[in-house]
C-alpha cells in the first residue's frame, strides 16, 4: 500500500493505533444503561421535518 504510505508521509490522511480490543456487544450493553434517549432525540431534531 504504497499511496497510503505517501498519503500518510503528506499529513493528507490521518491514522492511529486503538487503544485496545473493542467491547464486545454484551459490554456495550452495560456500559450504555442509564444513557437515556438522548442521542436519539438529538438525530431527530437534526433530522427536522420531510
Amino acid at each position: 500500500m504504497e499511496w497510503k504510505k505517501r498519503l500518510i508521509a503528506e499529513g493528507k490522511i490521518v491514522t492511529f493505533e486503538p487503544e485496545g480490543v473493542a467491547p464486545g456487544l454484551d459490554e456495550l450493553e452495560k456500559m450504555s444503561q442509564g444513557w437515556g434517549t438522548a442521542v436519539s432525540e438529538a438525530l431527530d431534531w437534526t433530522r427536522g421535518e420531510w
